[in-house]
Parts: C-alpha cells; sequence; structure tokens
C-alpha cells in the first residue's frame, strides 16, 4: 500500500511540473534569403554582387504564463548577410529586436528595449518597399525609406504599449529615452499610431518625433553623440543624397497614414507621407555627408504611393507599386522630385520556401539635399552618377 502510495503521489508531482513547464514555451525563428543583384549604375559603373530581397534574420521568442491572463514575453532577433555572414544594423548582436515585456489580453502589451515604433507595427503593411519589394534589400521604399515605414531606423532605449484589438481598433504608443544626462529630452523618440480594420478594409496612422534625429536613429545608439557606423561604412541612412544633407537637422516629424482593400485575390494598397527635417543647422553633424551650412528652415518631403498585389494562383504572387516623392528644400536652395516603379513576382514552393524576381526603376530631378542636382539613389544602394537608376534581384527564400 504504501510503495502504491508512493507511486501515485510520483506520478502527480511529475503530471504537475509537465503542466507547468508547459506553460511556458521558447521558438527559434529564423529567415535566410539570397539573391543575385543587378544595378546598372553605381556611381556611373555597372554593379553585380549577391544581396537578399528579405533580411536574413534568426530569432528567439519566449513566453511565460504569470496567471490571470498574463504573460511574460521576450524577443531576441539578429539580422545577418547571408552571402558572407556578417552582422546587420551596425554589427549589434541583436540589431533587429531586443525586448521584454508583459502582455494581456484584456489590457494590451507592455515592452521595453529595441524594437519597431509602433507606427511601423500599424501602417507598415501598406507599403510595397515593407512587404514583397525587397523589404530587406532596402530598394522598393519611398525616397530612401525617408519616413522609416521599411524600418531602416529602430528604436533603441524605448518603452511601447499595444492595444488589444477591440472590434477591428487598435492603438498603440511609444517613448525611447535619450540617455543625455542632464538633458532629459535629448535624443528622444515619441510615437503614437492608430489602425482599424474592417473585413476587406484596413486603415492605419501614425505619428513620430525625433529629436536630434542624426543620433537618435540614424546611429544605432539612441544614447550617442557622436554617429556610429554601419557594416557597409557608412552612417546607416544619413550619408545618402535625398536627405543626407539635412543632418544637422534639432528635430525630424513624421505624419503617415496608408489603407488597404482586398477584391478576391488582390489587394491594393495607398500610402502617404509627410517628413520634415525641422530648424536645419542646430545640430553638429560629426561626419555628415558634404553640403550646404544650412543656418535655419525646414526640409519637407510629401511622399506618395500606390500598389497592386495579385495573387494568380496558390503559389503565384505578382505586385507592382508606383512611388512619388517631393522634397521642397530648405533655406531656398531648391527642391527635388524622385519617382519610382517597383515590379515583383514570388513563386512558393512551399510554406517554407519561395523564389523571387523584383525590378526597380528612379528617376530624379532637381535640387538634392546637398545643393547638387539630384541623382536617382534607391535605398540600400550607392546613388547613380545620374537621374536615373535601374536595378534588378533574384533569389530564394527559406524560412524556418
Amino acid at each position: 500500500m504504501k510503495l502504491i502510495k508512493t507511486s501515485v503521489a510520483f506520478l502527480t508531482l511529475s503530471a504537475l511540473g509537465s503542466a507547468a513547464y508547459a506553460q511556458s514555451s521558447v521558438t527559434l525563428y529564423g529567415i535566410v534569403d539570397t539573391g543575385f543583384l543587378i544595378n546598372n549604375n553605381v556611381k556611373g559603373l555597372h554593379q553585380y554582387a549577391f544581396s537578399q530581397a528579405t533580411s536574413s534574420r534568426w530569432g528567439m521568442k519566449g513566453t511565460e504564463d504569470l496567471g490571470g491572463g498574463l504573460s511574460a514575453i521576450f524577443t531576441l532577433e539578429s539580422g545577418f548577410t547571408s552571402g558572407t555572414g556578417t552582422l546587420s544594423q551596425g554589427g549589434l548582436l541583436f540589431g533587429r529586436k531586443a525586448f521584454v515585456g508583459l502582455s494581456s489580453k484584456t489590457w494590451g502589451t507592455v515592452t521595453a528595449g529595441r524594437q519597431y515604433s509602433a507606427s511601423n507595427d500599424l501602417t507598415s503593411s501598406f507599403a510595397s518597399g515593407a512587404d514583397w519589394a525587397a523589404s530587406g534589400l532596402g530598394y522598393g521604399t519611398r525616397a530612401s525609406d525617408v519616413d522609416n515605414v521599411d524600418t531602416s531606423n529602430r528604436v533603441q532605449n524605448s518603452i511601447k504599449y499595444m492595444s488589444p484589438n477591440y472590434r477591428g481598433l487598435q492603438v498603440g504608443v511609444l517613448y525611447s529615452l535619450g540617455g543625455q544626462a542632464g538633458n532629459f529630452s535629448q535624443n528622444s523618440v515619441v510615437d503614437a499610431a492608430v489602425s482599424y480594420t474592417n473585413g476587406p478594409l484596413n486603415l492605419g496612422a501614425g505619428y513620430t518625433f525625433v529629436k536630434n534625429p542624426y543620433y537618435a536613429t540614424f546611429g544605432n545608439q539612441g544614447n550617442s553623440s557622436t554617429p556610429s557606423s554601419s557594416a557597409t561604412g557608412a552612417n546607416d541612412n544619413m550619408n545618402n543624397k535625398i536627405y543626407g544633407g539635412y543632418a544637422s537637422a534639432a528635430s525630424q516629424q513624421i505624419i503617415v497614414a496608408g489603407g488597404s482593400y482586398t477584391l478576391g485575390p488582390a489587394i491594393i494598397g495607398l500610402l502617404y507621407s509627410n517628413t520634415q527635417f525641422q530648424n536645419l543647422g542646430s545640430v553638429n553633424a560629426v561626419g555628415q555627408i558634404s553640403g550646404p551650412k544650412y543656418t535655419g528652415g525646414t526640409a519637407t518631403f510629401n511622399s506618395g504611393e500606390i500598389n497592386l498585389k495579385y495573387q494568380v494562383t496558390p503559389a503565384l504572387q505578382l505586385g507592382g507599386a508606383y512611388i512619388y516623392t517631393h522634397n521642397s528644400g530648405a533655406d531656398n536652395l531648391g527642391s527635388a522630385k524622385y519617382s519610382q516603379f517597383n515590379l515583383g513576382a514570388t513563386y512558393s514552393l512551399s510554406k517554407r520556401t519561395s523564389l523571387y524576381a523584383i525590378g526597380f526603376y528612379e528617376t530624379a530631378s532637381g535640387i538634392d539635399s546637398t545643393g547638387k542636382r539630384a541623382v536617382a539613389d534607391l535605398n540600400g544602394s550607392a546613388y547613380s552618377g545620374n537621374n536615373h537608376q535601374l536595378a534588378g534581384i533574384f533569389g530564394m527564400t527559406h524560412r524556418f
């Protein structure tokens, strides 16, 4: 009898232990993408190289049931270049995501660390460059991703709240601490967004305000007083011709709104953004791209995009997009206009493996942020030697 009681107690404890263990989970996931890139004009020269349409990455995410509908969560995600194995995001180990938080189905989710903005969470799906048009390569975005819809710049040292989805409505807010001693607001980021879903209709809008953007978001170190360098040797996206000359801005403001509508196998998307580099000449941007010494004023970018995805068969998807961006200029130094076309096809070999072919064409006119004649400058690429740039990439993506 004693032996039976002992066995029952042991089995009961084992079952309880298994149940407790089942309430916690850690998932390893990732994407490996490799493609062959052709660019007809990189500073006047043809380029042939390995690249990636979707950012290669690996990560871990986990959850622990704390009871009462509350869970502890975390995500660590590292980006890398499949062709060389080097780290992306300026060489940061977990440069894509690194956060921990609490989540409740009733009250929403609070996370803290390095993460995407709420605006990106609720509006990026409307942009071709953040979806099928080579989000990893970056070529498919609006004017060097000046509105950050493609998350060229993540937000570090931040705390974010995302509400539950209530009858299709969801809101999110984020605040990033600059970390500068004696100055609470320097290098800080304020962000808010809202989305609404009703059947085939999806809508979203976001607002972002960044103090000292050259250091707060473009350097991969939110508390930095000097710019950091990316894996390619450039100060992230501030070394492009389109807006690199505005690194001395005291603040950056981004307003973005968009939507999509599903019609059978087709999804039509629209996106508008207004980006302002304000109070130019206020920040000593060490090592910035050469350009005019602005003494004030605001440079404003207005950008619009229309795109279409069409599911031809369960395996084959086609996509197309047109993007127009107007830079109004600053200090009476002229303005610039950029037009871009994206075309792509994706063929799924399975749920986890797909083949793709994507093309990009951009033209430019006017005077750019450096005070010189505007040239084409696809995001993620070195600038063209003239006012147009044509590129294409084809390859394979595997998800695990």
